[in-house]
């Protein structure tokens, strides 16, 4: 899957009015970004897009479970497979 913002990807935000509009589209050429900007004056703005393009989410860290022959983080001096691993 493509990035978001990219030419196969493009950020698509709906507003309802053309300064918005174009305050979003002078940020995204700032950033480098592609969008798709459509104005519908009838429907509530969705800008889940840029929004997301603004603030990346954070990438998910996962901690490493011990391996059998590691030492036992509870401090013990023992192997895991002997001590909390049993």
């Amino acid at each position: 899957m493509a990035k978001l913002g990219t030419t196969q990807r493009p950020a698509r935000v709906r507003v309802q009015t053309q300064e918005k509009a174009e305050h979003i589209l002078a940020v995204c050429h700032q950033h480098g970004w592609q969008v798709i900007i459509g104005i519908e004056p009838d429907e509530p703005d969705d800008l889940t897009d840029f929004d997301r393009l603004m603030h990346p989410p954070a990438p998910v860290i996962v901690a490493k479970a011990p391996g059998r022959n590691d030492p036992c983080s509870c401090g013990s001096g023992k192997k895991y497979k002997k001590c909390h691993g049993a």
